[in-house]
């Protein structure tokens, strides 16, 4: 009898583990590919190389990242999936169609980009273009998507680690949301506290440079001369920046042929003050010495994240009403708009109300007859805080004349209600509001008086452009089409542009870090004469005509700003 060999045991090799390092997610592949490609669509503002690069790898790495994650789910809850003999065939199936989809949208990027740049009055671009963005996309796409692999081992470990004390599943969920709260400890606290330190002594110490040809001025009238209660070297950049730029009577009598006075301007550092209150205290004692309150016109001004003043903003207000002004700003950080929003927030609105208030009351103590009319100004960040600083008691009692808030950002409350509750039969991006009786909006495309002749004593408008991003950012756009893309356009808003849930949200937010390099006239780039048209429906100056308005912008070439935000 033959006996069989005896065969050995052996034990089955266990599935291999799935390893997401070597291996693509066809769900994530999908939606990566399918946001990628929208990102090459048009949106507020013609993208340069490096901004649509960050744009296009960001949103392939977060489409990945939710079809990952979305996939994992549901294996997770078990329900059916594709078997597994004909995931390998799929895999390469929709590897084609993405790489398809990404290689016709971006063939159509010239063709989008061509009349969109000439709606904006922008160069073309050249072949390099293209291979530029190919390359910034696939770095910021592997750098996000390492990011959130080292992320998930993270989190694998975290949920693995008390299993050694307890196999319930109870204890991976703590294990998670201990290393959760951990991650979000260091990097709100030790990572976030650190680089605002970096950013703030940076930007402090270049705050005390002065700018290119600057001196300090002789007339009595400007911060930082002899008989100023502000020291040239506590004016900051921005403030030596604004006292260079300004205008002396001389200069205005040979544009307008009439006697004229010296403008009054008065600037504020940071470093002049201790605190808000200290900074407003000593921009009243400034007004005070300098006659301010002598004058026709009186504007409170406050500056951007940077303190920055746009002097093709002040400049036509000086000319119209022959030097009879004077302007004041008081400087309330070192951050650019977008840093001091995020890092500093609600600082804007907490410098502004302080000023205002400090000036205001003085100047509501004076005989009803012999004071200035009172203005406020504010652009982009500083209309945020310009638009929160004002009281009931000002719009209704001793009553300010007006403001002219330009490039007011998405935040402002005030605007956004204005649009939210606007007339049914006005555009999103040029709203009419209760029959603009208060409130008014100007854009390269419409007149002030458009709104009809009965605009009250407080006379307020906003100039915001079509095309400018940090207007019209929505946080709604991932889901809800946003009503400035409905007909009629802005005159400068591309008509290809179309809106895509999620991508659009991140188009647009792209859009803001580019609105300030356009060419004036469009995006975050406000022109001197669109100043000077807000400034003439404000405050109603008497002798000076649109073609005054327009003489004056060619004179001054409608220079680039040496400020920002």
């Amino acid at each position: 009898m033959r006996h069989e060999l005896a065969r050995p045991h052996r034990t089955p090799k266990p599935e291999p583990r799935r390893r997401w390092i070597g291996r693509l997610s066809l769900t994530g592949l999908y939606f990566g590919g399918l946001w990628c490609a929208s990102t090459f669509t048009p949106s507020l503002v013609p993208r340069d190389w490096l901004f649509q690069g960050l744009l296009s790898g960001v949103v392939l790495a977060v489409g990945y990242g939710f079809g990952a994650a979305l996939a994992a789910l549901w294996e997770f809850l078990e329900l059916p999936v594709i078997p597994q003999r004909y995931r390998r065939p799929l895999y390469w199936v929709l590897i084609a169609v993405t790489v398809a989809r990404l290689g016709w949208y971006f063939m159509q990027t010239r063709d989008w980009q061509v009349p969109a740049r000439e709606l904006l009055e922008m160069p073309q671009v050249d072949h390099e273009y293209y291979l530029r963005i190919i390359a910034i996309m696939l770095i910021v796409a592997g750098l996000l998507l390492l990011i959130g692999r080292l992320l998930v081992l993270g989190v694998g470990w975290a949920a693995r680690l008390p299993k050694r004390v307890s196999q319930r599943r109870i204890a991976s969920v703590l294990g998670i949301a201990v290393f959760a709260v951990l991650l979000v400890l260091v990097v709100n606290g030790t990572l976030v506290r650190g680089v605002i330190m970096v950013i703030d002594n940076t930007l402090a110490a270049a705050d005390t440079r002065d700018p290119e040809g600057a001196v300090p001025p002789t007339t009595a009238n400007f911060s930082g001369s002899p008989d100023s209660l502000v020291p040239w070297d506590l004016l900051g950049y921005s403030g030596k920046l604004y006292m260079t730029e300004g205008h002396v009577a001389e200069e205005i009598s040979d544009f307008t042929g009439r006697a004229a006075l010296d403008p009054i301007r008065l600037y504020v550092g940071l470093r002049a003050g201790d605190d808000h209150e200290e900074r407003a205290a000593l921009a009243l004692e400034e007004l005070k010495r300098s006659g301010a309150f002598d004058r026709k016109i009186l504007v409170i001004a406050t500056p951007t994240g940077t303190g920055w003043i746009d002097d093709n903003g002040i400049t036509p207000l000086e000319f119209m009403h022959d030097g009879d002004t004077a302007v004041v700003a008081v400087q309330y950080s070192y951050l650019s708009s977008p840093l001091s929003l995020i890092l500093q927030p609600g600082l804007v609105q907490e410098s502004a109300t302080v000023v205002f208030r400090e000036i205001y009351d003085h100047w509501a103590s004076l005989p009803e007859d012999d004071r200035p009319e009172l203005y406020l100004f504010g652009l982009s960040l500083g209309s945020l805080g310009s638009e929160g600083s004002i009281t009931l008691q000002s719009l209704v009692k001793d009553r300010i004349s007006g403001a002219l808030w330009v490039g007011p950002p998405f935040r402002n409350p005030v605007w956004r209600s204005i649009r939210a509750n606007r007339d049914p039969d006005s555009p999103d991006w040029q709203p009419v509001f209760e029959d603009g009786t208060v409130f008014r909006t100007l854009t390269r495309s419409n007149s002030l008086d458009d709104a009809g002749p009965d605009w009250g004593p407080v006379r307020i408008a906003y100039l915001a452009y079509p095309t400018d991003a940090i207007v019209f950012f929505q946080e709604s756009m991932w889901y809800r089409r946003p009503d400035w893309l409905d007909e009629p356009r802005g005159p400068d808003v591309s008509p290809e542009f179309e809106w895509t849930p999620v991508v659009t949200m991140w188009q647009v937010a792209v859009d803001m870090l580019g609105a300030f390099n356009t060419p004036a006239g469009h995006g975050h780039n406000y022109r001197m004469v669109d100043y000077g048209t807000g400034w003439m429906g404000v405050t109603q100056p008497e002798d000076w005509t649109a073609e005054d308005n327009a003489r004056l912008a060619d004179l001054m070439n409608d220079a680039r700003p040496k400020g920002g935000n």
